[in-house]
């Protein structure tokens, strides 16, 4: 028969719900169901395994005497550290276990300063809850081949229960603060055995396997070794393992500054535990902020639920630093990197922080709508020196070699289009306050802005070059009679097309001797104009063979752009509610030309410590160029 073993668990978490239907007004109280048991995959960062806890749902099973006493707590997303967050209390003698579910009926504060939180429950916008449990007994199954453990929690005791926005995952296994409970855990074999009263021994295991267990995660093995043959206390070791990660990073520095800048990246010597549990830190957040669009990782589940204040003090316990006693400001400035109290942190926050700011600024970038996308020709450039583009037509014509063979030399013509890079950007701020404050606008709304307002400025140049009608490289306006693209103003109609369609196909190259051929593909069109273009283009039945519409005619693609009504604010650029365009493919010809600095496509991010604010800083920059290279692919109509 196996001997029981005393192990060291925090306390864990799992999702239920409030029944909004059952709020009685007469006492301000509702009923919860803060438990129906189930079995749920965790994972065990101690072994870096998955098991299977199976939480047993019976009287003999669970001990309701905290929960019945009348004075546990209901709070606000398990805050147990503040008397602000307690937003009502369990009342005594309603915990009640039935087919296997727990119920409770919980009288809610009539306090001002939490009425808002109490309001949402009351009107049923909240319905989280989130049940915070001590494990004192593990039946643990060995698993078989291609399984996991099963770990039958057969003795539980209820701590509090919370009000949460987003019920803890199913599979939610955090810290409620720094404390640590014993369980004991045995296997099961014929009967099962009683648990062994802790004592020296167990005390000593304890001791020896949490600093061992330190020095693996720390990279600090030999050093843990060392402390535990000398017996040194867990507190002292702590504190001795802090010194010795200050010093080794103050050698080997995981920021390096260039210029005014200050890059955060993975810890020097990091272990692999550490880049898990980083990794896992930032899936949680980012999932807090958009679950359809970023899936909880495996191993997140542990801080899911955790707010950002929390997963910061975590970050800075992981440096072996004890944050009991810190203020709120602190255990942030701490996670940030600031010097505070003569200690001096390095943590990976800043990093995390950074990372899921930029994912979210990068995917409001790339899913904010462009119309123009289909008309231009995206390239790199190497510097912000201006670049000259040759246009395609200006190629000279093929002649027929002599019968010597010699072959003549050409050239390209005088005509070229010119521009070169601009910056644009702007600085995005996490304070001390927003981690404190839980404030995920931070790393949701913000960034996203910052994001779509990228996306906006491409459209603003692209289209901008097309409403400006500015010189050419011939010194002649983009769309003038003398580049043959300027139309016979009139409504949307087949012989407005037919005359586009005759003009682009009779453009020829500089040597005014080359046909292109060119047709136009797309149908560019303000708003206002827009169902009139859908309807021609769809809606054409000719009243005889005879009279059938080209196919080029009906294929052609209605683009419709706002900026083609109310212009570019921003570089004073009138619209037109009545003009319309026409354009060839890029494959033909190149129209506009997008460019960015080579290797940093789209919107790129830099990192520092905050120096105008306290926290740290994200700059978002775009280097980028719009210019429109040839006229011969596109052509203007003023409209009716």
């Amino acid at each position: 028969m196996n001997a029981p073993a005393l192990i060291e668990l925090p306390a864990q978490r799992r999702a239920a719900s409030i029944r909004a239907a059952s709020f009685d007004e007469a006492t301000n109280s509702v009923e919860v169901v803060w438990t129906a048991g189930a079995k749920v995959r965790r994972y065990s960062w101690r072994d870096d395994t998955f098991y299977d806890e199976e939480l047993i749902v019976e009287p003999n099973a669970i001990r309701l005497d905290r929960l019945n006493s009348g004075t546990a707590p209901l709070l606000d997303t398990h805050d147990d550290r503040s008397l602000a967050s307690v937003i009502g209390v369990v009342i005594a003698g309603s915990v009640t276990i039935r087919n296997g579910q727990g119920f409770a009926r919980v009288q809610l504060s009539s306090s001002p300063d939490v009425a808002a939180a109490v309001a949402k429950i009351r009107e049923g916008t909240v319905r989280g809850i989130s049940v915070g449990y001590r494990i004192h007994k593990i039946e643990k199954t060995e698993a078989d081949d291609g399984l996991v453990p099963i770990w039958r929690i057969v003795d539980w005791e209820p701590l509090e229960i919370s009000a949460v926005a987003v019920p803890a995952d199913p599979a939610a296994a955090i810290r409620a603060g720094a404390e640590l409970y014993s369980a004991t855990i045995f296997r099961k074999d014929g009967q099962m055995t009683e648990p062994t009263p802790p004592g020296e021994l167990a005390l000593e295991r304890t001791r020896a396997a949490t600093i061992a267990d330190l020095g693996r995660q720390f990279g600090q093995a030999d050093f843990a070794a060392e402390a535990i043959r000398n017996g040194t206390a867990l507190d002292a070791f702590r504190r001795a393992l802090n010194d010795k990660l200050v010093e080794d990073q103050d050698q080997n520095s995981i920021r390096s500054q260039v210029g005014a800048s200050l890059h955060y990246g993975s810890p020097a010597g990091a272990t692999d535990f550490e880049q898990r549990r980083a990794a896992a830190m930032q899936s949680a957040i980012l999932h807090r902020v958009d679950p359809a669009r970023n899936k909880l990782e495996a191993g997140a589940e542990v801080f899911m639920s955790m707010p950002l204040l929390e997963i910061a003090r975590a970050s800075v316990e992981a440096r072996g630093i004890r944050t009991a006693g810190m203020s709120k400001m602190i255990i942030a400035g701490e996670a940030l990197g600031q010097r505070s109290g003569g200690m001096h942190t390095t943590t990976d926050f800043p990093a995390i922080l950074a990372n899921v700011t930029n994912r979210t600024l990068r995917a409001a970038y790339e899913t904010a709508p462009q119309t123009f996308r289909p008309l231009v020709r995206e390239t790199t450039v190497s510097d912000f020196r201006e670049v000259t583009r040759a246009q395609i037509s200006e190629a000279p014509s093929l002649e027929k070699v002599n019968e010597h063979g010699e072959f003549k030399s050409g050239t390209m013509g005088d005509s070229a289009e010119k521009y070169r890079l601009e910056t644009f950007g702007r600085i995005i701020g996490i304070t001390r306050q927003a981690i404190v404050n839980d404030d995920l606008s931070a790393f949701d709304r913000i960034p996203r802005a910052f994001g779509v307002q990228a996306a906006q400025l491409e459209s603003d140049l692209v289209w901008g070059q097309i409403l400006l009608n500015a010189a050419m490289g011939d010194g002649v306006a983009l769309f003038h009679a003398n580049h043959s693209n300027l139309l016979t103003s009139g409504a949307i109609s087949e012989t407005t097309v037919a005359e586009a369609r005759k003009k682009m196909g009779l453009q020829t190259g500089l040597d005014g001797n080359t046909a292109l051929n060119l047709s136009p593909d797309f149908l560019i069109v303000p708003k206002a104009l827009e169902v009139a273009a859908l309807k021609f283009v769809t809606s054409i039945t000719p009243a005889k063979t005879a009279d059938a519409v080209p196919s080029e005619i009906r294929n052609l693609t209605v683009i419709a752009e706002p900026r083609l009504d109310l212009g570019v604010t921003r570089y004073g650029i009138a619209g037109s509610a009545t003009a319309y365009y026409f354009a060839t493919s890029p494959t033909f010809v190149d129209v506009v030309e997008l460019a960015y600095l080579e290797g940093a496509r789209g919107v790129y991010t830099e990192t520092r410590a905050g120096f105008e604010i306290d926290g740290i800083q994200i700059k978002a920059r775009l280097d980028v160029a719009a210019k429109v290279i040839d006229w011969r692919g596109v052509s203007k109509n003023a409209g009716a």
